[in-house]
């Protein structure tokens, strides 16, 4: 794709080292666009081929691959003249419209759509594309990302990207917002974070173990992934019953905020206990948060590669299926976020030892994937914004997404991944949550 005759390597840092060996994120965008084959493979595929090619001058790093050489002390993103980011071209006569619902539907109906990284121990490509074509109904756009080369908010951008030079014809000028930062020396490691994952990714599974191989599990047998919404006016119902239930209990003013975010997470979160009927005393939730703005010096909101850090945030089970369980892990989620302005970075350095205890306890760790801020229904190739975007990879993960809602409206859809028995429950557990706090309210 690109064409340059230098040789470009990227660093990683301590923000990226801790996904080294994690999954890649796998993501789908669904365009309705009813016109013949001939119109998707003559103009518009000509056109995504095209403005991918311009883009990729912008993002040289994704055209390269993640390598461990023998004279570095850590992973890097190598890129050589020549490299490419793998595209492919596929057509289906699938039901596009089954496929960009909401509601349940097989996770493996996505399996032919979103591409996979071809790695090795050694070298793995940092981004796969496909585009397929559904003649008479549209196209959709998926992407295999490593997560050791870029978080949510940079392989978004690049997407934003490819589709506002798409849009304006190959126009090859991005705006500020869209033109990615790289200078790694800007990244500060106070509490010498690096070292310490850098160790522990050596000495996993044998001495001096340099391996790039991705960590995968096979996914469950029947998943099925679903899509929920929260609209605007649930979301306030919510908010405004967890700060009654404070209220009940206690004289002052909440001692967190009651966000959108908090809300909607705790609110799946309660729900998704419910329909496991767990019996393990404590559940776990895995939190990712943007340090850009909260690093000392801030860090420019368009750095490209990794800059999230996380909180685990340790739940009663009983008290979340309690009545009031909604209002509890809101609680919990907002203290945890607040509790980061004390310092992003403090509890880094023992975040993997403790996912790993978590792990090997046996408990329920949830995550959560994507966020509504990344504005992913506003990706617009040109022809329309997405139908549907979906993140296939929580079939595995089985984590919550969250992301914007397509309505527009303030609202916040929701992805679940669960099996054929739990879906119907958690979908009537839903639909009933919601009901009761309405009732609640009036």
């Amino acid at each position: 794709m690109p064409h340059s005759p230098t040789q470009t390597s990227l660093p990683l840092t301590f923000f990226d080292l801790f996904w080294l060996r994690l999954r890649p994120s796998r993501r789908l965008f669904f365009y309705e666009f009813r016109v013949p084959k001939a119109t998707l493979t003559d103009t518009i595929l000509p056109k995504l081929k095209h403005s991918l090619s311009v883009t990729l001058q912008h993002y040289l790093p994704l055209a390269g691959n993640l390598t461990w050489p023998l004279d570095s002390d850590k992973p890097i993103v190598q890129y050589n003249e020549g490299d490419a980011v793998s595209l492919t071209v596929g057509e289906s006569e699938d039901n596009f419209y089954h496929l960009s619902a909401n509601g349940f539907r097989e996770a493996d109906k996505y399996h032919h759509y979103a591409p996979y990284l071809l790695a090795s121990i050694t070298r793995v490509p940092v981004l796969a594309l496909q585009v397929t074509l559904f003649p008479n109904a549209g196209f959709s756009i998926g992407f295999a990302a490593h997560h050791a080369v870029f978080d949510g908010k940079s392989i978004n951008m690049f997407m934003h990207s490819w589709a506002s030079i798409c849009r304006r014809g190959g126009d090859s000028i991005l705006m500020p917002e869209l033109t990615p930062f790289y200078d790694r020396t800007i990244v500060n490691d106070p509490f010498n974070i690096e070292e310490a994952y850098l160790n522990g990714l050596l000495t996993q599974n044998g001495p001096n173990n340099r391996s790039l191989e991705m960590w995968d599990s096979k996914a469950p047998p029947d998943v099925m992934l679903g899509t929920f919404q929260l609209t605007q006016a649930n979301i306030e119902c919510i908010k405004r019953w967890v700060k009654a239930k404070w209220q009940e209990k206690h004289t002052e003013k909440p001692s967190f905020h009651p966000s959108t975010f908090a809300v909607t997470i705790a609110y799946t979160w309660v729900c998704l206990v419910k329909t496991r009927k767990l019996t393990t005393e404590k559940v776990h939730l895995f939190i990712s948060i943007d340090c850009r703005a909260r690093l000392e010096p801030p860090i420019p909101s368009t750095y490209f590669g990794n800059c999230i850090t996380g909180s685990v945030i340790d739940g009663d089970t009983s008290k979340l299926m309690a009545e009031d369980g909604v209002a509890i892990a809101a609680r919990a989620i907002g203290e945890a976020i607040g509790g980061l302005d004390d310092g992003v970075l403090k509890s880094a350095k023992e975040m993997i030892s403790k996912l790993l205890s978590i792990k090997k306890e046996g408990g329920l760790l949830i995550s959560i994937a994507s966020s509504p801020r990344f504005e992913v229904y506003k990706i617009d190739f040109g022809w329309g914004r997405p139908k549907k975007v979906e993140i296939v990879s929580i079939e595995k993960s089985g984590a919550i997404s969250i992301s914007d809602s397509k309505d527009g409206n303030g609202g916040v859809e929701i992805g679940v991944a669960l099996n054929k028995h739990e879906a119907e429950a958690f979908a009537s557990l839903f639909a009933s949550g919601l009901k009761y706090h309405q009732v609640q309210e009036s």
